[in-house]
This record gives structure tokens, C-alpha cells and sequence, in this order.
């Protein structure tokens, strides 16, 4: 399965509508900034594809954006196979679905059908929270911190990758009949106890409560029979206590001890209200004290605020004239520096104006020496050029290889045919004399010399003929044979233009040579257009061209300047350092300024403070002057503490007369002694009713058989324990039963989970070298074995657990992939726990992955996906 492109509209945070394109077979990332709505896509994707349109559930809900009252829409384009489709959802108002695809377009409960048989899940519960139900999208798209645990494929996918399993390895587990026996057994078991817990239930946990049951009656048998047994002896104490208790309520020693307690306690009273009204008295006299010394010492306090006050007024007033007198100083300092700061301005614009016309007048020249340089240099160009173009002209004679090959072959051909002909044919030489005629064959002819392979007749004038008859076996091929290879060798060579084939080698080496010295030509010329930064001219010879033709006929020559550019630099540079300094001291100064301001504000609010708190001083002074002099407050207090010491010595003794009786005490004893009466009563009352009711309880156990019925319980226990232990004994084989078919699943398993096994392998190799997997019986991994150790997975880092999350993921999308299901694998921000080794191995493993299926990851760290080669996606 590959997705295309998406749209969503007034989903969550899109509220405008969103389309991403882009989408291709391998991997993809979507990198972008945390809150950017990348969760959201893969959310969006879900409801699309599981969540039905008509559903109005919390989810579906929590899809319109927050304060909005619209519809949220998705849209989907995908590819399966070479098949296009589209999928369109809109939620909440106006609901709909539309599945567009080859077989055309399908609505409402229909496309969601169609969709389903198409992608492989089945319908949930409209919550779109089931993952039992949405098959391989359901376990291959990993929603944010999803895949930081190790999980169990759903249901769909198992049954999926069992299929494939079944088909790769030929048996699964036992087969149906192990299944059978496998579930008769469990049922069996699970009559009598929990699979889980092995906690009784039905007929074994019936036995245990009977017996139970049993041991109860035959334990309140004896219990009742020991009751009765105790009731006897109980009966005899009562009557023993009751007795005792009978004797010590008329005690006279218990009556004369109230009284004289009772006594006491009056005394004790009168002694307490003495103390208490002499305490009373002391309070007021304490009372009295207070207030004359509060009053002496407000008068010291009233005082001293008024000597503080004038104190810190004098300070107030010489700290202002102070700060008055250091803002003038500052200011008229403030004012110099400020016309320094102009002048050292001035200074630096006149130094400044002078180097700008120096360098205005340097580059004049500079521009025109540079106009006279690319002059010069075109000039030497054009010789250059020259030589270029005769160098081409030489270089483009070159011959090519082959066809000077043709040629040699051609010359090698005519040679031996030449060689040929000469072997097969009889030359004939005639030497005449003067005045003497030659007829060949009835012609006439002048040459002295003849090649003949044929009987040819030769006539010499009036003086006879000779015919001439050269060897059996030679033939007119032989001269065809000779006349073709030459006519090759002719044509070839006055095609190329050449008379023989080592005039072609000669060519061919002046051209070569000049090829070699139009290279060194050409990076001479390359070299002597380098450009000029100082006139704007770029480097080549096109450039140096295109400069020279753009000149005027007339250049000016000027003349160098005469101007010192390093002194006025460094005029330039002084001056700017002197109003830097000037600029310096005149902030110094006003930042001083503003702060000796500052502090004169403060000084005026500072002295108007104090000239406050004098005068306020001065009135609470009268204030209190006016309540008393000192000399009479300080006779008030001395007079009032004269009485609190009388009245406190009268105190001291009225509480040595409470020392001696504590009535406290004295109630408590008078309490115990009447509660132990009371009590005494109760109890004989008490013993009274308890011997009645232990004669009633002797008279009536005894006529009904104890010991009878506590024999009766024992024989019930001792049946109940046998039915028990034979239950107990068939639950017990039942469940060694159920270890053995287990043990044997578990073997049978590990065959059959091989291939799960062996492609996991592949990549846990890659990530944890030396280690192997193991899978449970619902094809969850259940634990990682490294150099001998196992470990389960919720032993294992986060960032373990999610490495190997995403790997099984793999190996299970691999064998779903064979079985031709749809795959596409999306991971909401994946490897947050892994390190950068770690990192470096996944993403290597997920490149390969995406060979083979689609693979998008959306994050937010750019720089941890840097590395990856993959089509990166903007959402925008």
C-alpha cells in the first residue's frame, strides 16, 4: 500500500484546509516543529480508514477544532498494487464516505465494507480504539510512544501470519486434534480450578467447603461439649465469688475512710478560695504597675524620637546641600565634555572626507591602469588566438585510426596480390631494333616488357611471330585479384587524401602534436585572462572581449595620486579613537549627572521626611508632657509597686494553706470508693443472674448428648476429606496433564515461530550482535537471550523496548508483505530513547526496510534524521 497524498479540513488544529503531495514508494520524513499538527495527520489517517463516518462517539468528537461548530473532513488518495484509489470521510454534519477505485465508486456502508475487504481489518466499535480490529495498518502504524512497549500483534495479523507460518512451515502445533484434547483438558481443569490462579472452583471447591464445613460442625461439637464440661466448673467460682463479694459490701473500715475524706475536702475548699482571692488582688496590682511604667516609658520614647528626629534633620539638610552643590560641578563638566564630543565629531568628518577623495582618486587610477592592462591583454590575446586557430586547423587533419587501418590493410592486400600475380604469370621481354615493329594479340605495342597468363601471340614484323604459353594452372583471377586490391588502396587513399599509408602515420603525428600544444595553448590563454576585481572584469577570454569593446577610443592617462591613504587612515583612526574617548567621558559625565540628580531628589525627600518626623515628634512630646510630669509618673509607679509586693506576700501565703490538702485528689479517692462499691453491687447482680442461667445451661446440656453429637461431626469430617482428596488427586493429573501438552506446544511453537525467529533475526543482528529472540503463543516477543542470559522484555531499557518494537514490527510486516497484504509502515516520532550508535543502525534498517514497502516518519528532530537519504515533506 502506498499512500499518495492527504487533506484534512476543520480537523483538530487545521482549521483551513491542509493537502501534502510528495508521497513516494520509499521513505519519507516529515520533519517539523513540536505542535506543528504531525500527530494529527496519523490521526486524521485513522479516522479515515477505521473509524466509521456515521459514528458520534467522544473520539470522533474531539475531532472538530476546539470552539468551532464544523464538519472535519479526510481525504486520501493511496495506491494498491497498480490500482489508485480514493477515500473521502466527513464526520459529524453532513456525514459521508466515498471509495473511489477501479471498480468504480462505492458510498455510505458500502464503501466502508468495500474498504475494509480491501485493506483487511474489520469493523470495531466505533471508537476506533480496538486494536484487535484493524488488522496489519493497525500494528504498522506506531502513534506517538506507542511503540516504547513491546506488544502483541492483533488478532487479525495473527491469524494472518499463522496462515503464511502454516503454509512455510507444514504443521502447526499438533494440529486441530491437539487443539481438541489441548481444550478437553482445559475445560476439565478448569471445572475443578482456575487456569490462572489454580484457586478451586465447582465440584473440588464444593468438597473443600463441605469439608470445611465438617471441621466447623465437628469443632463446635467439641466445642459445645467442652462448654459443658467448663459450665460446671464455672457454676462452682460463681457461687465461691458470689460469697466473697457479699462479705466485702458491708465492710465498716470502706465507710469511716469516705467520711474522713469527706472531711478533708471541706478544708481543702476554704483553703483554695483564700488563695484564689489573694491571686485575684496580685492581678490587679500587676495590672496597676504596668500601666505606670507603660507611661515613664512612653514619656523615654516621646523623648528620644524628638532628639532623632533633630538629629537626622540636620543631616538631611547638609546631605542636600551637598548633592545641590555636586549636580552644579557636574553640570557646567557635563556641558565642557559635550563641546569636546563636537569638536572631536568635526575633527573625525574632516579626516573622513579627506580619505574618501583619496580613494576616489586611487580607484580612478586603479580603473584606468586596469583598462590599459586588459588592453595589453587582449592584444596578446589576439596573437594567441591566431595561433588557436592555426593549431585546430592542424589538429582537425587527424586521420582516423580505423580507417588508416582500412588503408594499411588495403596496401597489404595489393601486396599480396602483386606477390601473387608475379608467381602465376610469364614475363615476357622483347628487345627491338630500330626500325622493327611489336603486335600483342594483333596489337600494337611499344612496351618492352609483357606479364602474360594467357597463350598470347606476339608478331614481330615481317620476321615471324612467337606465341608464348605460360604454365598449366595459371588463370585471369590472379590479374582481377590484383586490379581489385589496387583500385581499394587508390580509392581509400585518395579518399583520405593521402598517397600511402605512412604519409597517413606522418599526418597523424603533426596533428597529434598539434593537439598537444593547442592544450598548452589554450591554458596560456586561460592564464592570461584571469580578470580584475578592481575593474569589475570577470576572468576568461569571453569576458576580457566584451571589457576591451566597451572602452572608448580615448582613455584618460592619469596620473598616480599623490596621496598618503595609509597616513590618512591613520588620521582617520586617531580621530575616530579621540571621539570615542570624548564620547566616553561626556556619557561618563551625564550618566554622573543623572545619578548626583538622583541623589539631590532623594536628599529633598529625605529632608522633607525628617522636617516631618520632627514636628511629629514634637506634638507626641506635648502629648504626653500633657498626661503627667515625670517626677509624679515616677511616683505613681513607685507607689504601685510597693502595694503589688503587699499584695503578692499575701498571695505566697494563702497558697502555702492549698499545699497542704489537694482537693483533687481527695474527690478522686471519694470517686474510687463509690465506684468500687457500685461496682461491687453490679457484680453480685451479675453473679446472681450468672449462676441462675449456668444451672439452666447444666440442666439442659446434660439431657441432650454433647458427647453423641461430637462423635456424629467426626465421622462427617473424616467423609468429607475422602471425596475431597479424590477430587483433589484428578485435579492434580489434569494439571501435570495440562504442563505436558503445554511443554509440547511450547517445543512445537518453536518450530512453527521459526521463520517469525529468523527474520526478526535479521535485524537484531544488526542492532544487538550475539543475541536471539523468543516468541509467546500469541506471536508477542517475549524476551531477548544475550551470551547466554535471558531477558524479558520489561527488563529492558525504554529505548531497548522500542528498538525492538519496531523491528518486530518488520519482521511481522515481511511475512505479511509475502502474503500480499497491505503494507505501509508510519512511526510518530520514532528512536527518542536511542543513542547515536543505535540511531545510526535503525535508520540504516528502515532505509532497507522502505526498499520493500513504504515507510513514513514523522518527527520533530531534524538533526537525528539528517543522515538519511529519503524524500523529505513540508507541511505547508
Amino acid at each position: 500500500m502506498i499512500i499518495k497524498n492527504l487533506e484534512v479540513a476543520n480537523f483538530r488544529k487545521f482549521r483551513d484546509p491542509l493537502r501534502i503531495e510528495g508521497f513516494t514508494d520509499g521513505l519519507n520524513i516529515v520533519v517539523e516543529s513540536n505542535e506543528t499538527g504531525k500527530s494529527t495527520l496519523l490521526e486524521a489517517l485513522r479516522a479515515a480508514f477505521f473509524v466509521r463516518y456515521s459514528a458520534k462517539t467522544e473520539l470522533v468528537r474531539s475531532y472538530v477544532p476546539i470552539g468551532d461548530d464544523v464538519a472535519p473532513r479526510v481525504s486520501v488518495g493511496f495506491h494498491i498494487g497498480e490500482e489508485a484509489w480514493t477515500l473521502e470521510k466527513q464526520f459529524m454534519k453532513s456525514v459521508f464516505v466515498r471509495l473511489s477505485g477501479p471498480s468504480g465508486r462505492k458510498e455510505s456502508d458500502a464503501a466502508e465494507e468495500a474498504l475494509q475487504q480491501l485493506l483487511g481489518f474489520e469493523r470495531g466499535n466505533n471508537k476506533g480504539t480496538d486494536p484487535e480490529t484493524r488488522g496489519p495498518l493497525g500494528l504498522l502504524w506506531v502513534e506517538q510512544a506507542t511503540a516504547l512497549a513491546v506488544e502483541n500483534p492483533n488478532r487479525i495479523v495473527r491469524n494472518t501470519v499463522r496462515g503464511v507460518l502454516e503454509a512455510e512451515v507444514g504443521a502447526v502445533t499438533g494440529g486441530r486434534r491437539f487443539d481438541a484434547i489441548r481444550s478437553s483438558v482445559e475445560t476439565a481443569y478448569s471445572a475443578l480450578r482456575t487456569p490462572s490462579t489454580g484457586k478451586s472452583k465447582g465440584d473440588l471447591a464444593a468438597a473443600e467447603t463441605r469439608l470445611a464445613d465438617a471441621i466447623a460442625a465437628r469443632q463446635a461439637a467439641e466445642a459445645v461439649f467442652r462448654d459443658y464440661e467448663g459450665t460446671l466448673a464455672d457454676l462452682e467460682t460463681a457461687k465461691s465469688r458470689l460469697k466473697i463479694l457479699e462479705r466485702d459490701l458491708v465492710d465498716p473500715e470502706a465507710v469511716e475512710q469516705r467520711r474522713k475524706l469527706e472531711d478533708d475536702l471541706k478544708t481543702a475548699e476554704t483553703a483554695a478560695l483564700r488563695h484564689s482571692a489573694a491571686e485575684a488582688q496580685l492581678g490587679q496590682a500587676d495590672a496597676i504597675v504596668t500601666t505606670a511604667l507603660a507611661a515613664v516609658q512612653r514619656l523615654d520614647t516621646a523623648e528620644d524620637r524628638l532628639t532623632s528626629a533633630e538629629k537626622a534633620l540636620g543631616m538631611a539638610k547638609g546631605s542636600l546641600q551637598e548633592a545641590r552643590s555636586n549636580v552644579e560641578k557636574l553640570s557646567e563638566e557635563e556641558k565642557g565634555l559635550r563641546q569636546a564630543l563636537d569638536h572631536a565629531r568635526q575633527e573625525t568628518e574632516k579626516h573622513e572626507s579627506a580619505l574618501a577623495g583619496a580613494r576616489d582618486r586611487a580607484r580612478e587610477f586603479a580603473t584606468a591602469a586596469g583598462a590599459r592592462r586588459a588592453i595589453d591583454a587582449r592584444r596578446a590575446l589576439d596573437d594567441l588566438e591566431a595561433r588557436e586557430r592555426e593549431l585546430k586547423q592542424a589538429s582537425a587533419d587527424r586521420i582516423d585510426a580505423g580507417e588508416l587501418r582500412k588503408v594499411a590493410e588495403y596496401e597489404l592486400g595489393a601486396i599480396q596480390a602483386r606477390a601473387r600475380f608475379e608467381a602465376g604469370a610469364v614475363k615476357v621481354e622483347v628487345e627491338l631494333k630500330e626500325g622493327s615493329t611489336l603486335r600483342i594479340d594483333g596489337k600494337a605495342a611499344e612496351v618492352a616488357s609483357v606479364e602474360v597468363l594467357k597463350a598470347t601471340r606476339f608478331e614481330l614484323g615481317t620476321a615471324g611471330s612467337v606465341t608464348v604459353r605460360p604454365p598449366e594452372g595459371a588463370s585471369l583471377s590472379i590479374e582481377a585479384d590484383l586490379a581489385a586490391a589496387d583500385g581499394e588502396r587508390d580509392a581509400a587513399l585518395r579518399r583520405l587524401g593521402i598517397k600511402s599509408h605512412s604519409e597517413g602515420i606522418t599526418r597523424n603525428e603533426r596533428a597529434a602534436a598539434a593537439e598537444r600544444e593547442l592544450v598548452a595553448l589554450q591554458k596560456q590563454i586561460a592564464s592570461a585572462c584571469p580578470g580584475d576585481a578592481s575593474i569589475a572584469l570577470a576572468p576568461g577570454a569571453d569576458a576580457l572581449k566584451a571589457f576591451v569593446a566597451s572602452l572608448g577610443e580615448d582613455l584618460i592617462d592619469a596620473a598616480a595620486p599623490a596621496d598618503d591613504i595609509a597616513a590618512l587612515e591613520g588620521a582617520v583612526t586617531e580621530a575616530k579613537l579621540s571621539e570615542a574617548t570624548a564620547s566616553g567621558r561626556r556619557e561618563d559625565a551625564r550618566e554622573a549627572l543623572s545619578k548626583a540628580e538622583r541623589v539631590k531628589a532623594t536628599a529633598d525627600a529625605d529632608h522633607g521626611s525628617a522636617h516631618r518626623e520632627k514636628e511629629a515628634a514634637s506634638e507626641n512630646l506635648r502629648t504626653v508632657i500633657d498626661a503627667g510630669d515625670r517626677e509624679k509618673l515616677a511616683a505613681d509607679l513607685q507607689s504601685a509597686q510597693r502595694d503589688r509586693t503587699a499584695k503578692f506576700e499575701s498571695a505566697e501565703k494563702a497558697k502555702a494553706g492549698t499545699d497542704a490538702f489537694d482537693p483533687e485528689a481527695i474527690r478522686r479517692r471519694i470517686e474510687n470508693i463509690d465506684r468500687a462499691a457500685r461496682r461491687a453491687g453490679e457484680e453480685r447482680l451479675e453473679l446472681t443472674a450468672s449462676i441462675a442461667a449456668l444451672e439452666a445451661a447444666v440442666a439442659r446440656e446434660g439431657t441432650s448428648g454433647p458427647a453423641g453429637r461430637m462423635a456424629e461431626a467426626r465421622e462427617d469430617e473424616e467423609a468429607s476429606a475422602t471425596s475431597l482428596e479424590r477430587l483433589r488427586r484428578e485435579a492434580d493429573t489434569l494439571d501435570m496433564l495440562r504442563k505436558a501438552l503445554t511443554q509440547a506446544a511450547d517445543e512445537a511453537s518453536r518450530t512453527f515461530l521459526a521463520p517469525v525467529t529468523a527474520r526478526a533475526g535479521r535485524y537484531i543482528q544488526q542492532l544487538l550482535p550475539g543475541s536471539d529472540l523468543s516468541f509467546n503463543e500469541e506471536l508477542g516477543l517475549a524476551g531477548v537471550s544475550r551470551a547466554g542470559i535471558d531477558e524479558a522484555c520489561g527488563d529492558l531499557s525504554r529505548g531497548t523496548q522500542e528498538q525492538l518494537a519496531i523491528l518486530t514490527r518488520l519482521a511481522f510486516a515481511d511475512l505479511l508483505l509475502e502474503d500480499g497484504a497491505p503494507i505501509s509502515l508510519i512511526l510518530d516520532d520514532p528512536l527518542v530513547y536511542s543513542d547515536d550508535i543505535r540511531l545510526e543502525t535503525m535508520t540504516d534498517i528502515l532505509q532497507e526496510a522502505s526498499k520493500r514497502m513504504q515507510v513514513i516518519l514523522l518527527t520533530c528532530r531534524s538533526k537525528a534524521f539528517r543522515h538519511v537519504e529519503a524524500n523529505r515533506i513540508v507541511l505547508r
